[in-house]
């Protein structure tokens, strides 16, 4: 039987060891160990995010098609309950004018994701960021895609190239995230209670 708490362990110690081989192949400057991190966190958060994003759109289509304001409550918290960490939830009892705030706050989110995505040079490098973090393809699976060359206007790479070619792309949309000040907006709490590599979550927007 594997335990539990030493599978937590392993895995921390192989995103650290991850994201030491990402800052080897780093090229910009100002881009450290934190801002891979906090960029890694947010990547594998994108798909939590649109979650977030469809429904409350879903919400606001139903409520002008005559759905009551409960309904519209447990419809939003339906899907809110998906969504990992209390730093992204959709609160079903938030204000109105709190919903619309996060709602336009992880769209900046996201679309500040998908143009760094987006405007990758590197073919292998654009459709590796699309798999794993547009489309939420498992790593091995995406690997697979790309060395048994799918796609007929990009040639198929080896696994190793596939890993080096991932860092880069992490560093690529580090870097992007955090010329546009999007980094900002994640942070890592070290404050009593938490664990020695500290809890990263989103420093949410208020309504005033």
């Amino acid at each position: 039987m594997v335990n539990e708490h030493s599978v937590v362990i392993r895995n921390k110690e192989e995103d650290a060891t991850d994201t030491q081989k990402i800052i080897q192949v780093n090229f910009f400057d100002d881009v450290d160990v934190v801002d891979i991190r906090k960029t890694k966190w947010l990547l594998n958060k994108y798909t939590d995010l649109i979650d977030v994003i469809k429904n409350y759109e879903y919400s606001l289509q139903q409520l002008e098609n005559g759905m009551t304001a409960y309904d519209l409550l447990s419809a939003e918290g339906s899907v809110a309950k998906r969504v990992s960490g209390q730093e992204l939830t959709a609160n079903a009892v938030l204000l109105k004018d709190q919903r619309h705030v996060n709602y336009k706050f992880y769209q900046f989110l996201t679309n500040n994701i998908k143009f760094a995505i987006n405007n990758m040079r590197d073919k292998h490098e654009g459709l590796i960021a699309k798999l794993l973090f547009l489309d939420g393809v498992k790593y091995l699976k995406a690997q697979q895609y790309l060395e048994k060359g799918y796609r007929k206007d990009i040639p198929p790479i080896s696994a190793t190239t596939f890993a080096d070619k991932r860092r880069r792309v992490i560093v690529n949309i580090a870097n992007s995230l955090k010329t546009n000040r999007t980094l900002d907006f994640v942070t890592i709490d070290y404050g009593r209670g938490r664990n020695k590599e500290g809890e990263i979550g989103l420093r949410m927007p208020e309504v005033n």
